[in-house]
């Protein structure tokens, strides 16, 4: 029961921080133009002299960075989570095909997604930083579509560690009852003719 316990306490961890690198990402790149619009002061001063679209592309490039360093170390703790995760409940749920199933599609995902997308997103994400909008256009195009696999994958995770929830918090409760049931009924209907002979 205690594993079971700490396995739904990792899997809201996982579920919980993924969500918030998600939020994470999208308000790096948000701040950029915050950051220039609402310049005062010396920064003002320091915005004329190199140029807001020169400093947008700066600022933008930094984002990613941060961005893209953030994501890669999320990546890794997800692949050791992942694994904590379904060897905790290989042994709690007596591998059960839904819980493994799941868990296994998390850390899947994972994998797929820190092997072979994550790579290409900070290579082309690098490529194209300190492009305008109209350069390098073929780049541009795949990058994105890097990105959209990326976050449909990120979709599907998610979906699988909400079903993986669920069976966990109601899926379980409900089997070990049955088989307690199942004992109880067993014991009833025992054949005890011989202790009366």
């Amino acid at each position: 029961m205690r594993a079971k316990r700490l396995a739904t306490l990792l899997l809201g961890a996982w579920l919980g921080a993924g969500l918030f690198m998600s939020w994470v990402a999208a308000s790096n790149f948000d701040s950029v133009d915050s950051v220039i619009k609402s310049s005062a002061g010396r920064m003002q001063f320091e915005v004329k002299e190199i140029g807001s679209e020169r400093l947008r592309m700066i600022l933008r490039h930094h984002s990613g960075e941060q961005n893209r360093h953030y994501f890669s170390q999320w990546e890794w703790i997800q692949l050791l989570l992942g694994a904590i995760l379904a060897v905790l409940l290989l042994f709690e749920t007596n591998a059960n095909r839904v819980i493994m199933a799941m868990s296994l599609l998390m850390l899947a995902i994972t994998a797929i997604q820190h092997f072979t997308i994550t790579p290409q997103i900070i290579e082309i994400g690098r490529s194209i930083d300190f492009s305008s909008s109209e350069d390098m256009v073929p780049e541009r195009q795949v990058f994105w579509n890097y990105h959209r696999a990326y976050s449909v994958l990120e979709v599907l995770k998610l979906g699988a560690g909400f079903v993986l929830s669920l069976r966990l918090l109601y899926g379980t409760s409900r089997t070990s009852k049955r088989r307690r049931r199942k004992k109880v009924d067993s014991v009833d209907d025992a054949d005890h003719s011989h202790v009366d002979g």
